[in-house]
């Protein structure tokens, strides 16, 4: 009775929790989550889009909703756009509703008449034979891996909760050969193949390569000549430049009475003094005397009487 009652939920809930009025259906006593599926059609033509549908109801006590995903294996079905998820909440239970649109457009898909399973083909006169080889049937069979529903553990890890099993999914063919003796006239498309025009060019390619080679050298060119010429510039010669032997005090007095002739009369004495001074540390008395007797006569030192000074201090040393 009790797997009966489930079966019965479960029928609800793919077919009565798809509307946004609806309530969210209770779980059984003792149970936390219960899961249904539907694949919308399960007879498609060739290419058309199939929509897959997990319908999850969990107990938000018992399983967070956000930690719920479903892993699905659709091969040689594709997904065609996002997953579409919807969440409707009330009370302690929640409805997950997980949207896959698949399509196949390989080659897999396509009804082949090497299939153990190809349908017989009726020909003229109502009679069934087997389909032509090379040719093409009528439908084929696909089996899809089932999904899982997978919950992701907050103590870490991944638990699989449960397995969704799809139905079969029927792929039928958009021709029609009813009306066509197929194994007299065999697959009824042609194939023709039109050699291509030759390629024609503003410039003929042999043109077009010496030329840009040439652009190619020629930008090379500058950065080479750059580098040879850097190479072949030598750095001026540094001249190192003596320096000046140092002035004894002596003849810094004397450059100091040449620069001070042409002054004022208080410059002029001043620097013979100077001198004077230097003459008393050199010893000389006599040429002292007469510099200090200079600097201090009336009236003020004449130019060429402090040449003249100077011309006796440099004859003497």
């Amino acid at each position: 009775m009790r797997a009966i009652a489930v079966a019965a939920f479960i029928v609800m809930l793919a077919t009565g929790c798809g509307s946004d009025g609806e309530e969210v259906a209770a779980l059984p006593e003792g149970r936390f989550i219960a899961v249904s599926q539907s694949l919308e059609p399960e007879v498609q033509l060739f290419a058309e889009p199939v929509i897959a549908r997990v319908d999850v109801l969990i107990d938000s006590e018992r399983f967070d909703p956000d930690r719920l995903r479903v892993a699905s294996f659709f091969a040689p079905f594709e997904l065609d756009g996002e997953v579409v998820r919807t969440r409707r909440d009330q009370g302690r239970y929640t409805h997950l509703q997980y949207e896959f649109t698949l399509r196949c457009l390989v080659w897999d898909c396509l009804p082949h008449t090497d299939d153990p399973g190809a349908t017989p083909v009726s020909v003229a006169g109502g009679v069934e034979r087997p389909p032509p080889p090379g040719g093409a049937r009528d439908r084929r069979t696909h089996t899809l891996k089932a999904a899982r529903i997978l919950y992701d553990d907050p103590q870490g890890g991944t638990q699989r909760v449960r397995n969704v099993t799809w139905p079969q999914v029927v792929s039928v063919s958009r021709l029609n050969f009813s009306d066509r003796d197929v194994s007299v006239l065999g697959f009824p498309f042609e194939a023709s193949v039109t050699p291509l025009p030759e390629a024609t060019y503003r410039l003929p390619p042999a043109v077009l390569g010496i030329g840009l080679l040439a652009a190619a050298l020629a930008l090379l060119a500058l950065p080479v000549g750059l580098v040879v010429s850097s190479l072949r510039r030598r750095p001026a010669p540094v001249v190192e430049e003596e320096p000046e032997p140092e002035l004894s005090p002596l003849e810094r007095a004397l450059r100091l009475v040449e620069w001070a002739r042409d002054g004022e009369p208080e410059e002029t004495r001043e620097a013979l003094e100077v001198l004077a001074a230097e003459l008393d540390e050199e010893e000389n008395a006599g040429l002292a005397g007469e510099a200090r007797k200079l600097a201090w006569s009336r009236p003020s030192p004449s130019p060429d009487a402090m040449d003249q000074i100077v011309e006796s201090v440099r004859e003497s040393g």
